[in-house]
């Protein structure tokens, strides 16, 4: 457990200097890349490379015929992940500075703080991504920037990071955002990463897999997330419905 609480065993090199800054960046754009491949790719050959025919009756969209579009989703993810990568670095860069609200110490806060951190962090991410989702939706924002990820009308998984890149840097400012004022273990924010991939696997699966009682709760699932992707003017939350129901938005 000691390794977790130190804070070279997350930051072992001095991020000030250009060239470790550099190296850290190609390390964390290599890890990165990587976890998109595989966590995409896993997802891809279960329901998308050759599902059986009691799977593909579940699909929400036609799953034939993408290849362009798909070559096109991995093509504008891996550029969002060169920002994601410089968002990563960046926000060690402000830890080792003392900017943020990082915890060593599991004993700093209540254990019970470890996935309440979670939650508050989805929260807030929540609110960012659907202000600026909405924001990305306007004809004048829209026609140079989020149109990229719409060019999927029917995703791919592998859509889960094709971004513009003014979006992909939207996307990416928003965890080096809550760091400054949300207390959280390095080991939640690693998770709460994890959570963020498989999260927007699952919106653009093209499945619905989370189950009606989930779904209920206010959960944000593949089916709602498609017809977003479809009609353009509904459903623009992240993992809850709460935004979409407050303003009125929510579709389905």
């Amino acid at each position: 457990m000691d390794h977790f609480q130190e804070f070279s065993s997350y930051i072992p090199v001095d991020l000030f200097d250009p060239v470790n800054f550099l190296v850290a960046w190609a390390v964390v754009f290599f890890f990165i890349v990587v976890r998109y491949l595989l966590g995409v790719g896993l997802f891809y050959g279960i329901f998308w490379w050759k599902p059986s025919a009691r799977l593909r009756k579940k699909a929400l969209y036609s799953l034939t015929g993408k290849k362009k579009q798909i070559r096109q989703e991995i093509s504008w993810s891996v550029v969002t992940s060169v920002i994601f990568a410089f968002g990563g670095v960046l926000t060690g860069l402000m830890w080792q500075a003392g900017w943020t609200q990082f915890y060593l110490g599991f004993d700093e806060y209540p254990l019970w703080y470890l996935p309440v951190s979670l939650i508050l962090y989805s929260l807030a991410h929540e609110v960012y991504f659907y202000v600026t989702h909405v924001w990305m939706h306007k004809p004048s924002v829209y026609k140079h920037v989020h149109y990229v990820h719409h060019l999927s009308r029917e995703p791919s998984p592998w859509a889960s990071f094709s971004f513009h890149p003014i979006e992909g840097l939207i996307e990416a400012l928003v965890l080096p955002l809550l760091v400054l004022v949300i207390p959280i273990h390095p080991v939640m924010f690693i998770t709460y990463m994890t959570l963020m991939t498989l999260s927007a696997i699952n919106n653009h699966l093209g499945y619905e897999l989370l189950p009606k009682w989930f779904r209920n709760m206010g959960f944000i699932s593949g089916e709602n997330h498609s017809q977003h992707h479809r009609f353009s003017r509904h459903n623009f939350g992240l993992y809850y419905t709460f935004m979409d129901r407050i303003f009125g938005t929510l579709k389905g």
